[in-house]
């Protein structure tokens, strides 16, 4: 692997890892392909090539798993833990 291979897939974990942190709040590609460093089209693009889905999907699966996670372990309404992951909201 190349050494601008590693830094772009650095970077594209930055994203990623910023996705998992704040999975609950509204994010945007803009923001998102700022911290990986390049155009939010290009983020999507190498997103979906490295990690085999869009940030899109990632963000929206992750907050599945997590709203799986609440209904099983705790008492809260499906709307309180819809609106706890943020479901509603759009990438």
């Amino acid at each position: 692997m190349s050494r601008e291979s590693e830094q772009q897939n650095r970077r594209l974990l930055r994203a990623r890892d910023a996705m998992d942190r704040a999975y609950a709040q509204p994010l945007d590609v803009a923001a998102l392909a700022r911290i990986a460093h390049v155009s939010p089209a290009h983020f999507i693009r190498t997103f979906a090539a490295t990690f085999g889905e869009t940030p899109h999907r990632y963000l929206q699966r992750r907050r599945v798993e997590r709203a799986m996670f609440l209904l099983r372990e705790s008492e809260s309404s499906i709307t309180d833990i819809c609106m706890s992951v943020q479901l509603a909201a759009q990438l």
